[in-house]
């Protein structure tokens, strides 16, 4: 369902098999999932591994890079805990994956985490959206979509509110629809962060140096309407 919804967004990969390229020494994917992105840096001869909360997920990895002859290094792992024995020269969580941690203490645990398995000089990149208002204000409303694959067409209905005010924690719920009939259904919660409240979770988890822009084209972070990416060096 991952690859039915999200399969046809490219717009992150570029940046991220760029930014891959400039690392002296392994990669970690958090989040690598059906291999979206995961797969692309295997292509490109990166070196490097993979962690994802969902085996099924990992199981479509697998079987897309068997189809492709490529050998990955993933395995099942939650962010917030994970232990590896490798240190990793950079670390990319892509695609507002960090969003999932619900809770100041899980958004910490994982930070100080990425930083543990980090080498000197190292580096985090990860992205996720300002939570702007225009945004809050479509909580509540139905949103409709139609999604054409190779696997044929599929209506996407999804209702995203707020299951937590106070904690800014919203939930959403997907429907999709084939033909007419329910194909699938799933709810999925995420957590709203603003960029000075990130910077502070960064002081806290220990890193005192980071860039941060407005998009995937590395222009300055100026509007709520930006996608934050954060560059993050572990000196």
């Amino acid at each position: 369902m991952y690859d039915i919804i999200y399969g046809k967004y490219t717009e992150d990969i570029d940046f991220y098999k760029k930014e891959t390229k400039k690392a002296k020494g392994k990669v970690l994917e958090v989040g690598c999932g059906t291999g979206r992105i995961y797969l692309e840096l295997l292509k490109e001869g990166i070196d490097t591994y993979g962690i994802d909360i969902s085996s099924e997920m990992l199981v479509e990895l697998k079987n897309k890079a068997k189809a492709m002859n490529l050998k990955p290094r993933v395995s099942v792992g939650d962010m917030r805990n994970f232990k590896l024995d490798e240190r990793f020269a950079l670390i990319v969580v892509p695609f507002r994956s960090f969003l999932y941690n619900l809770t100041t203490n899980d958004q910490l645990k994982t930070l100080r985490n990425f930083k543990k398995h980090l080498a000197p000089g190292g580096r985090l990149i990860l992205n996720f959206f300002y939570p702007d208002i225009e945004r809050m204000m479509s909580y509540g409303k139905e949103s409709e979509e139609l999604i054409v694959t190779d696997k044929g067409n599929f209506g996407l209905r999804e209702k995203s509110y707020f299951v937590n005010e106070v904690d800014q924690i919203i939930e959403t719920a997907a429907i999709v629809y084939k033909g007419g009939d329910v194909y699938w259904k799933g709810n999925y919660r995420f957590a709203l962060i603003y960029k000075r409240e990130f910077e502070v979770l960064l002081r806290l988890a220990g890193f005192k140096k980071w860039f941060i822009y407005g998009g995937f084209d590395y222009r300055p972070l100026t509007s709520y309407k930006q996608e934050m990416v954060w560059i993050i060096e572990n000196s």
